[in-house]
């Protein structure tokens, strides 16, 4: 539980802004128009969206108004503008859908050649992921289904041929031991498969995205802890420390989580029936993973670019964008999650100006830059 904070009534604690779910907290859009970097969307209370833009001000707070508005404040590039647009009719929002739509815009080009290559690259490489995903549950499947004289050789240091037909064995085990026909069990683990995509398997054997994302994290926050300590100028290295300390809080939810859900894989049978009885609901919890550390591949990929902008710059980007933990984590990995740093957030001040180079005519150098962040979301 989130420690408490004492404060006069006439002043609200920080943490009691934060939003309760990950859907309330919204889904960051991989914008390349420089005022709109980091903001997020979620459902508004007209059944429409609506984005919350982080403050061109520097300090910690957002615009909410509805998508529909959006132009109204700004003159989004043509990649936004086509976001913005698939946006508006979209039903259901999750980090995963937000990250297929991110993707079809950057193959039309309009993010640059290189997020165009790289979106390309990723849709292609997915067939090939299911596949080898697929049978990384295969595997498994048959660990779990041999009598320990059949599993002598490890499945995985069989041959082609001899996994083929243990693999076979231990469907028809599955299908008659769950009353189910071996093409259900089949279809079953191709959709488990998709499902666990992004997620992967303990030890990341299929290099799943957000595993990849939780190493990565935790090498960031510990470069942001180090340049904090040694940062002379006061303001920056509390700015610093509250984003390595942030990175570092969703880094050990995340990895608590991830525990939790690769556990699943440990009775594929009962999963196999679970997806069979509700395969949206095992979708939703295997996706809790990707509304976690939703927003921080934008922020490290600000991080990647302070080569060129410069460490200063990128932390006062950075600790604008860096995202509210709602209550609803505590729930997922059971409580309690670190605390949040809210005095930090008091400490924060408006010298911190996030787009002062697009004040002063930077802005083509903002939106190449944002260009190479959208490169490494898709």
């Amino acid at each position: 539980m989130s420690a408490q904070i004492d404060v006069p009534p006439s002043r609200p604690a920080v943490e009691d802004s934060r939003p309760a779910t990950f859907l309330e907290r919204g889904v960051t859009v991989p914008f390349t128009t420089p005022m709109l970097l980091g903001s997020r969307v979620r459902p508004g209370r007209r059944h429409d969206f609506e984005v919350a833009v982080p403050s061109p001000a520097g300090i910690r707070g957002f615009y909410v108004l509805p998508l529909k508005s959006l132009r109204d404040i700004c003159v989004p590039t043509l990649h936004d503008r086509l976001v913005i647009e698939v946006l508006e009719d979209m039903a259901v929002l999750t980090p995963d859908a937000i990250l297929r739509i991110a993707r079809a815009a950057a193959q039309e080009g309009l993010a640059g050649r290189a997020a165009a290559a790289a979106a390309a690259a990723a849709e292609k490489a997915i067939s090939g992921r299911k596949l080898f995903t697929n049978y990384t549950l295969l595997l498994q499947l048959i660990s779990q289904t041999e009598s320990p004289a059949e599993r002598s050789l490890p499945p995985e240091r069989d041959t082609p041929v001899h996994v083929q037909h243990r693999g076979q064995r231990a469907v028809g085990r599955t299908s008659q031991a769950l009353g189910m026909t071996p093409d259900e069990v089949v279809q079953a683990m191709e959709g488990l498969a998709e499902a666990y995509l992004d997620l992967g398997f303990r030890g990341n054997p299929t290099k799943a995205r957000y595993q990849q994302q939780l190493d990565r994290l935790d090498t960031v926050s510990a470069e942001i802890a180090a340049w904090a300590d040694a940062a002379i100028d006061a303001q920056l290295a509390s700015s610093a420390s509250l984003v390595a300390r942030s990175a570092h809080t969703t880094l050990c939810c995340g990895r608590v989580l991830l525990e939790d859900l690769l556990a699943s894989t440990e009775d594929l049978p009962n999963l196999v029936v679970r997806w069979r009885q509700d395969p949206d609901a095992v979708r939703s919890e295997l996706g809790k993973l990707a509304w976690l550390l939703d927003g921080w591949s934008m922020i490290l990929g600000v991080w990647d670019s302070a080569p060129r902008i410069g460490l200063a710059a990128a932390i006062q980007e950075m600790v604008v964008m860096v995202p509210s933990m709602p209550f609803e984590v505590n729930k997922w990995v059971g409580g309690p999650e670190q605390e949040y740093f809210a005095e930090a957030h008091r400490r924060r001040s408006r010298s911190v100006f996030r787009l002062e180079e697009w004040r002063t005519g930077r802005t083509i150098d903002l939106i190449l830059r944002n260009e190479m962040i959208v490169r490494d979301f898709v």
